[in-house]
């Protein structure tokens, strides 16, 4: 599989965001930026091997993870011992997945109440505790099934 495969991939298994940002491990980030473009360019995910390559790491989702190019350069720039740590947390970042859906499945319902203005002949307060009763039931009558 290509780079470019990987990354696809990994990104739609964990969102297109870079591991290190989103993990936490660089805090030195006050870098200014001369334009738009080198923003851009700085920002861009990259594939990260974790095995790298000129030790036999193939581009895989197992093998991978989204850096920025900014931080896979700082990445690189870390002592070999810190490389390891950083690396093991990105496997335990792959251990959560994220799953993106268009509707939800559940199985609750949502009632509401309207009042008009010319309805009300009762008081809010009224209404209210007729509505929390009336929530209850629900609620319990869920619980029940």
């Amino acid at each position: 599989m290509s780079n470019k495969k990987a990354k696809e991939r990994l990104i739609k298994l964990y969102g297109a965001e870079c591991f290190i940002v989103k993990l936490h491990l660089r805090h030195d980030t006050d870098r200014h930026y001369t334009s738009k473009g080198q923003l851009k360019r700085i920002k861009q995910l990259t594939y990260h091997h974790i095995v790298m390559k000129k030790d036999g790491g193939k581009a895989t989702i197992e093998n991978g993870a989204l850096l920025s190019a900014e931080n896979h350069e700082w990445f690189h720039r870390q002592p070999l011992r810190s490389q390891k740590k950083m690396n093991e947390k990105f496997q335990e970042n792959k251990k959560c997945k994220v799953e993106f859906v268009d509707e939800l499945d559940t199985e609750v319902e949502v009632h509401y109440t309207m009042v008009k203005p010319s309805d009300i002949s009762i008081s809010i307060e009224k209404q209210r505790r007729k509505d929390k009763k009336e929530f209850e039931r629900l609620r319990k009558e869920y619980e029940d099934r």
